[in-house]
């Protein structure tokens, strides 16, 4: 259950920073989202509702299942044993990842102003992720023990369309965290 305590955190600070607080200083500004989520869209909502959206993710929801083809990625990305520490806790490498999606279909950007919106989305979620602490982020005896780190943050951006349709833009982010499993005596 740590995986969705890690992400209910991850999904109501970046609701706070990128949403929130975006619009407390900038109510016209075109770079806020229209949908923080746990997991994919699914149509909900629309994306016109929704032209910039944010998904989050425990692990990589790209990475390859054997035999699929869906994503090349050089190493697994999967939770692992990082220390087994004396007297029983384990500490865990947990993997998670923040997919953007900034569909300007309807508000038919140029390539400047989509690329600053894209970019600009990009790094508040990646500002939002490198200052969350996690304190107190805990589940059934394990709690986050080491928030994001930088040198495992890897961002990409792609941009996956364009005129005569609409610029389309994909974001994707990974991070990890340590968590320790404590044991407590019954």
């Amino acid at each position: 259950m740590i995986h969705k305590a890690i992400m209910d955190y991850v999904q109501a600070r970046l609701e706070q920073d990128i949403v929130s607080g975006a619009r407390n200083m900038a109510p016209a500004d075109d770079a806020i989202p229209g949908v923080i989520k746990l997991g994919p869209l699914q149509g909900d909502p629309d994306p016109d509702i929704a032209r910039i959206s944010v998904e989050v993710y425990e692990n990589d929801p790209d990475q390859e299942i054997k035999g699929s083809g869906i994503s090349q990625t050089d190493r697994p990305w999967k939770d692992t044993i990082e220390l087994v520490e004396v007297g029983g806790g384990i500490t865990w490498r947990r993997r998670f990842t923040v997919k953007v999606r900034v569909l300007l279909e309807s508000s038919r950007e140029d390539l400047e102003n989509a690329r600053r919106i894209a970019s600009t989305v990009r790094s508040r979620v990646e500002r939002s992720l490198m200052r969350m602490s996690f304190n107190g982020v805990e589940s059934e005896g394990e709690y986050v023990s080491l928030g994001p780190f930088s040198d495992e943050l890897v961002s990409e951006m792609l941009q996956a369309g364009g005129p005569p349709d609409a610029y389309d833009f994909f974001v994707k982010i990974k991070f990890e965290v340590l968590t320790t499993q404590y044991i407590v005596e019954e």
